[in-house]
């Protein structure tokens, strides 16, 4: 009887044991459920139309990558620089599927310029055609899929910037105009959370604020120009988690 007694709690024990060393060795997955704030920074490039829709002045042949004016002829500028701001969100987790909602503020330096001729038979510019974007804000949904503490996720929402927007004409001066453009952005990116406070992620995101105009009215040359908006960005960035929110 004693030794049946003996056996039985020895074996209780080993269960009790085994249990315990079962929690310890598959510790819960990762919530991704909270809020959070973070930093990023990187890198944005494009390469946008330049329409000089101005009252044609006398026949020209021939075609060049720039811009000409007479007949108007689309030129481009390539811009590219530095993004970095800060975000905000918040995330829901249902098994292994997240919905999130995030917003961000930047800091944006992207600029380029193209030559403006008035020919395409002319080997001089007349003048030249200046782009800059200075800030970039978004409102965006994210939805991924978590592996644990790693999360694979697609985002796209709505985009705002700061466009500024300069012609120049080397004899008759130069006309500015600096808009706030709307538009969209899409993209996705890969995040992984370190701690359960702190997290990493890589992003891409194409973002098209629209057309912006700048008028030539008072250049000689009635009509406008119009600009295309759009860019591609690569971010990296930190977030700090309260999960108990």
């Amino acid at each position: 009887m004693l030794k049946n007694l003996l056996f039985a709690g020895t074996a209780s024990v080993l269960m009790i044991g085994t249990a315990q060393a079962a929690d310890i060795i598959e510790p819960a997955a990762y919530d991704w459920t909270g809020a959070y704030v973070g930093l990023q920074a990187g890198y944005a490039w494009g390469n946008n139309d330049v329409s000089p829709d101005v009252e044609p002045l006398q026949p020209a042949i021939g075609a060049l990558d720039a811009i000409t004016l007479d007949p108007p002829d689309d030129g481009d500028i390539d811009i590219d620089g530095f993004v970095g701001g800060a975000h905000l969100g918040y995330n829901f987790q249902a098994d292994s599927l997240v919905f999130g909602l995030e917003g961000d503020i930047e800091y944006a330096d992207l600029s380029g310029d193209t030559d403006i001729f008035f020919s395409s038979d002319d080997e001089e510019p007349i003048g030249e055609a200046e782009q800059n974007i200075d800030w970039l804000g978004s409102l965006r949904l994210r939805l991924g899929y978590a592996m644990d503490r790693a999360l694979i996720y697609g985002t796209g929402g709505l985009a705002v910037g700061g466009v500024d927007m300069k012609v120049k004409i080397d004899e008759t001066g130069s006309e500015s105009e600096s808009e706030t453009a709307w538009g969209w952005t899409i993209g996705g990116g890969l995040e992984y959370a370190f701690t359960d406070d702190l997290s990493a992620r890589i992003e891409y995101r194409y973002t098209n604020l629209g057309k912006t105009e700048v008028s030539t009215d008072d250049l000689d040359l009635p009509g406008d120009f119009e600009f295309d908006n759009t860019f591609h960005a690569v971010r990296v960035g930190l977030s700090w988690h309260f999960n108990s929110l």
